[in-house]
């Protein structure tokens, strides 16, 4: 009779244990569909999200009369994304054709797995608007900028220059790099789980700002 009583007992142990562990289960599932929602929800609208920079244009520099000393001249950046490449032969050809690259470098990053992976910077215009126009998966084409400077090795030391990634190195151009950079903006591209783009969603984009253009007191005529 003990025995019954205690094993009754054991198994009430048990079954309350399991209600409790299944109540607390039910709970914090209700407490994450309801009062988390919104974070996770964002959380994978993250992960489905793919982003790049558009390029701010520089501030110019001109001189007291206006006349332009530093300018922009539009390049592109050339990228493809692994995932949504559908023909890597032919990708791997155009470019090595358009870009004037080796096929053992570009191949090598035709095929490395990466979100997105940069084959060449600072790209002639007329050179990105060919490759845009093969429409081939997976090859992205970017505007960017290049520092110009119309009359060459004028005033160079006072202008002064900037780097590869058109921030300034010397000169006023990084004295005043704070009203000259302007702001990036930005394009969300969203992904299915492989890293595809899906068709009939359109792009978010966050429009970028110029800088701000920059007057000397300096005159063209007199230099």
């Amino acid at each position: 009779m003990k025995n019954k009583t205690y094993n009754k007992r054991k198994v009430f142990v048990v079954f309350l244990i399991a209600i409790l562990l299944i109540t607390g289960l039910i709970g914090r599932l209700v407490y994450l569909m309801i009062f988390d929602a919104e974070y996770y929800q964002k959380k994978a609208e993250d992960l489905h999200e793919r982003e790049r920079d558009i390029k701010a244009a520089r501030g110019e520099i001109v001189d007291a009369n206006g006349v332009v000393l530093a300018t922009n001249k539009t390049v592109c950046t050339i990228s493809v994304i692994h995932n949504q490449i559908s023909n890597k032969e032919a990708v791997v050809e155009m470019l090595m054709k358009e870009l004037e690259m080796p096929e053992e470098e570009v191949r090598k990053r035709v095929e490395k797995v990466s979100s997105i992976e940069r084959i060449k910077t600072n790209v002639d215009k007329e050179i990105g608007d060919r490759i845009r126009e093969y429409e081939m998966d997976g090859v992205k084409v970017d505007e960017d900028f290049k520092r110009y400077y119309p009359y060459d090795e004028l005033a160079s030391t006072v202008l002064g220059f900037t780097g590869g990634d058109n921030q300034g190195i010397i000169g006023l151009e990084v004295k005043y790099e704070e009203y000259l950079k302007g702001q990036n903006g930005t394009i969300l591209t969203t992904t299915d789980a492989r890293g595809i783009e899906l068709e009939g969603i359109a792009e978010d984009r966050i429009e970028p700002i110029a800088g701000k253009t920059l007057q000397l007191s300096l005159d063209y005529n007199i230099q």
